[in-house]
């Protein structure tokens, strides 16, 4: 495509060639020029003559329908035909009745100059008399005699200038209708028929509006010249109206309209085909690649679109809008989703600013702080009998969009059965993704698509290594598993088991035991739910989940594996609590049978040495020899004997007890020594003090109360004493959590 063409192609403007014409408006324009122009053919069916119908058409239609397209094409198939003139009218250039008028006469003498011949000559003379004929209302009888007494003499002249007077104190609208008779009839003469089309009639003041009107119906009443008026006829007749409401005004404007316009042609509206042709010819004349939906919502996005679409003016603000934003976001969020938001941008653009303080009420993904503002609303809505909807959220403005904008934010999709797609991350209701639309490209610490690609191209796990700690360091990895969860996926399988075999090494703490809140727990539990969620895409996806986990294995892998095998053993019904997830599984139970008989030895061999405990930032590795039976007496004594310092007492309470997790007694007797472990506990306490940091102090009292055989939520469970005194609070700070 030449620069050119894709230039004009990017302008909000009407089409102007045949070529662009991706509507086939063709025989539409053809019917146009016989409503027009009639055309006399000689014996030998040869054009011998054209004249003007002499008709006033409309061509009516809501603003941006595409009726300066239809004038550009029947303007340009009449200048290609014989014995025509065609004259073009803008009134929006022009500002009241004298510059109306002016312009008119200007642009049929253009039209007229183009047109060959001594014929046309004359009518060109013609055409000036009538305009020099309504112009006469200047001149005075007292003009002229000021004229004749400043000679001082009777003449010749002065006889002359008498008759002047007379001819000018001749009536004007006489004058003129003469004229027009004249031009009438050379036009007939000349066999030119001539069209004059006037567009944008809906667009200037009701002014120029009205001074249009008394133009074509006054002025313009000529026999020979034929009418194509351009407008929409809802603001037209408000403008030509009279009266103090708007239904008086819509009455009186459309009697008055009546008496101007002889043959209203309505333009077609765009049916689901047309928009579709015209979105997709648009995309290509922009250079747009439109997006390839395989998915069931990315079709619903389209067909909805299509379905709302209604001029092609939309269209064209819709496209230009995706050409700029989906070039910002490219690979990072769901074109399609992207194609919904230029929709809103293009046609609600108040709604982007009502969409960006909402952020965390329209998202999939809330925080933790709206999540819980979320459960609070929805008790609100259960004692109401009514849940939040986008329009509560939103305000009145969503509900001329509530289509698009459940179909974006799927949490207020009710009406549908939403199903969890592979490439959910892609989504606009991920926090992250509407956050960088917003923004209009990647947030400071939020990580691109060519981010991930860098370290998804690195070859050795100690290379990479080194690039994921320093994110460790500074809190970075969950916003990359974020990102690495939209893409990992669609990238080369090659580094399937580098990147997340370096990932677990990561994971495990650096330093022995736990000394503050920590979010790796979290974090093994978003990167099993990425490797599952992949699993889940057919045969690829399961074939490379199997080599991911043999690649973990051999990597002496102690967190991701161990999530992966928990969950199979819960699919299947391998634990001492039955099946719970029957049907949610990749390996089947012979597999998963063989991958634990595999796996356990090397688990308990990692609670022996003290790995685990020291380590480890979660429980899944030690919860699989629990639930599956494999947790031994030999097991339990030597993990009770590990508990001989608080730095290992404060670990298991943060890894068994943290605030929001609750392990019951009998499980926590099966592990260690209950109350051995009790004991221990307060000795240790009563010597070294809580832990400063209130996180696990916290742990460490549900632990000492769960250990106790309290229930943790009763008033008192989780005192400060031990052994029937008071627990110290010398050296460390005993606080609350």
């Amino acid at each position: 495509m030449s620069e050119s063409i894709n230039h004009i192609e990017r302008q909000d403007r009407a089409i102007e060639t045949p070529e662009s014409d991706a509507l086939e408006r063709g025989p539409f324009i053809s019917s146009l020029v016989k409503t027009l122009v009639h055309t006399d053919y000689t014996t030998t069916g040869e054009v011998d003559s054209r004249r003007a119908t002499g008709f006033v058409v409309g061509l009516t239609g809501e603003w941006g329908l595409g009726k300066s397209s239809v004038l550009n094409l029947l303007e340009h198939e009449l200048k290609q035909m014989k014995h025509v003139a065609v004259a073009t009218l803008n009134p929006w250039l022009f500002k009241g009745r004298d510059e109306v008028v002016e312009a008119y006469f200007n642009a049929l003498r253009e039209a007229l100059g183009y047109t060959a011949g001594e014929r046309a000559r004359k009518l060109l003379g013609q055409l000036a008399r009538y305009k020099a004929s309504i112009e006469l209302v200047g001149a005075t009888t007292v003009g002229v005699i000021d004229a004749v007494v400043g000679v001082g003499t009777a003449s010749t002249m002065t006889k002359w200038l008498l008759k002047l007077v007379r001819f000018l104190n001749k009536p004007k609208e006489l004058l003129a209708s003469e004229e027009r008779k004249n031009l009438e009839a050379k036009l007939a003469e000349a066999n030119i028929a001539v069209v004059v089309l006037i567009d944008e009639l809906d667009r200037v003041e009701d002014e120029e509006v009205r001074a249009v009107a008394q133009l074509v119906k006054a002025v313009g009443d000529i026999k020979g010249i034929s009418y194509l008026v351009a407008y929409d006829p809802a603001r037209v007749t408000q403008a030509l109206g009279k009266g103090t409401t708007s239904e008086e005004r819509q009455k009186t404007g459309e009697s008055y309209l009546e008496k101007i316009i002889q043959f209203p042609i309505p333009l077609r509206p765009l049916f689901v085909d047309d928009a579709r042709d015209l979105l997709l010819h648009a995309m290509r004349s922009n250079g747009v690649e439109m997006p390839t939906g395989t998915l069931a919502y990315q079709t619903e996005i389209f067909n909805q679109l299509l379905r709302v679409i209604r001029t092609p003016r939309e269209i064209k603000r819709l496209v230009g809008a995706f050409a700029v934003l989906e070039e910002i976001v490219r690979g990072e969020i769901c074109p399609f989703d992207v194609l919904a938001y230029s929709w809103l941008v293009a046609k609600a653009p108040s709604l982007r600013g009502l969409i960006a303080d909402n952020v965390g009420q329209l998202v999939d993904d809330p925080s933790v702080e709206e999540m819980l503002a979320r459960q609070r609303q929805r008790h609100l809505a259960v004692a109401n009998g009514k849940d939040t909807t986008l329009v509560d959220v939103l305000g009145a403005s969503a509900s001329s969009h509530l289509e698009i904008l459940q179909l974006l934010f799927t949490r207020f999709n009710t009406g549908r059965q939403r199903s969890v797609e592979l490439f959910d991350g892609h989504r606009l209701a991920k926090r992250r993704n509407l956050i960088r639309l917003l923004y209009l490209g990647n947030p400071p610490g939020h990580f691109s698509r060519a981010d991930i690609e860098r370290l998804w191209a690195l070859t050795t796990v100690d290379e990479l290594d080194a690039e994921l700690r320093p994110l460790k360091a500074t809190g970075q990895l969950g916003p990359l598993l974020d990102r690495v969860g939209d893409f990992s996926a669609s990238f080369p399988e090659s580094s399937d088991g580098i990147f997340w075999v370096a990932l677990g090494r990561v994971l495990v703490r650096e330093n022995d035991w736990i000394v503050g809140e920590e979010v790796e727990r979290n974090l093994v539990d978003d990167a099993g739910a990425i490797l599952w969620r992949n699993a889940r895409d057919g045969a690829d996806g399961s074939r490379r989940f199997r080599h991911i986990v043999n690649t973990l294995i051999e990597g002496g892998d102690l967190l991701l594996a161990p999530w992966l095998l928990r969950k199979h053993l819960f699919a299947h019904g391998l634990t001492s609590h039955g099946s719970q997830r029957r049907g949610d599984y990749i390996f089947e139970e012979s597999e998963t049978l063989a991958l634990r008989d595999l796996e356990l030895p090397r688990y308990r061999d990692a609670v022996a040495d003290g790995t685990v405990l020291r380590k480890l930032p979660d429980t899944e590795l030690i919860f699989c020899l629990v639930n599956g039976r494999h947790w031994d007496s030999e097991l339990r004594e030597n993990f009770t004997s590990q508990m001989d310092r608080m730095e290992a007492i404060t670990s298991f309470a943060a890894l068994m007890m943290p605030p929001g997790i609750i392990c019951e007694h009998n499980t926590l007797d099966l592990m260690v020594e209950a109350d051995a472990v009790l004991k221990k506990s307060n000795a240790l306490l009563r010597e070294n003090g809580a832990p400063e940091s209130g996180w696990l102090a916290s742990a460490v009292r549900r632990l000492r109360a769960a250990l106790a055989g309290r229930d943790i939520h009763s008033a008192g469970a989780l005192r400060d004493d031990f052994d029937d005194e008071e627990m110290p609070t010398s050296k460390d700070n005993v606080s609350d959590a």
